[in-house]
């Protein structure tokens, strides 16, 4: 009896390997975001350049957060795309909700690097505002922008205003402010001292916990973002300077943990 091989078998298992393994090599639409790092602003990040400015040694750390994510020019294949959507601290997001159409890494980094300039000197006025408020008796009289240093290399966009003023008043004032903490924060600032929301609240709540903070403030717009049940950290979340100022001067809550100030998830 003759045998007879149909190619048929071997021409579906072709057909089926290229179905699944070109959109695994193929570029998609999307961005990573992955949690960044806590960056101390002491010693090293924030300076006072001028010497004429008094300034007090902080007892405690501030950290600035950042989120790690993909470039406007990068090419994210359907592989790398599958293995950021299996884990818990990687998100995807359409390209289209991060980047406009036609732009570029560089021209994305001179706009986060002039929104971080901006949101440097917001931080300063409201700086300011807030001493001559509630430390009339410190000197203000030569604080500018060009009295600071800032060291941040590879880094940009608004969200460091908030932790930028409480590094600032930390600074200036006599005061034990931080009490010995570690304190990270993620939110815009405006001069009269207003907290905006961020983007990537929930990695910047694992890159808070990773830097060894013990408290994260975070603007109250973020509530819808927050992730319900958080532990290991106290998550406070704030509309204003004087909020988070007034926290921070109570007695340190060493064993609170969770999120506070939200009203959507019921605190």
């Amino acid at each position: 009896m003759a045998l007879r091989f149909s190619k048929t078998p071997r021409l579906l298992t072709l057909f089926f390997s290229l179905f699944f393994l070109i959109p695994l090599v193929s570029p998609v639409n999307f961005v990573v975001i992955q949690p960044g790092e806590g960056t101390p602003l002491f010693p090293k990040v924030l300076q006072v350049k001028s010497s004429d400015i008094k300034t007090y040694k902080p007892n405690g750390q501030v950290y600035l957060l950042s989120i790690w994510v993909s470039t406007a020019d990068a090419k994210i294949l359907g592989a790398e795309a599958v293995a950021c959507w299996v884990r818990e601290d990687c998100v995807l997001f359409p390209r289209s909700v991060m980047y406009k159409r036609n732009t570029t890494t560089v021209k994305e980094e001179k706009k986060a690097l002039q929104e971080m300039k901006v949101s440097q000197s917001d931080a300063m006025s409201a700086t300011k505002n807030y001493l001559k408020k509630n430390f009339p008796s410190v000197d203000i009289s030569k604080l500018s922008d060009s009295s600071l240093k800032v060291s941040l290399p590879d880094t940009g966009g608004p969200s460091g205003g908030l932790i930028f003023s409480i590094g600032l008043i930390d600074f200036f004032t006599p005061e034990d402010i931080l009490q010995g903490q570690k304190v990270a924060g993620s939110g815009t600032i405006t001069a009269d001292g207003k907290v905006g929301a961020i983007g990537g609240i929930s990695e910047k709540i694992i890159a808070a916990k990773k830097a060894g903070a013990t408290v994260l403030f975070a603007s109250r717009e973020n509530c819808g973002e927050i992730p319900e049940n958080v532990s290991g950290i106290s998550v406070v979340a704030i509309s204003t300077l004087e909020e988070a100022m007034t926290y921070l001067q109570m007695v340190p809550r060493s064993n609170s943990r969770g999120v506070s100030g939200c009203t959507n998830l019921g605190a």
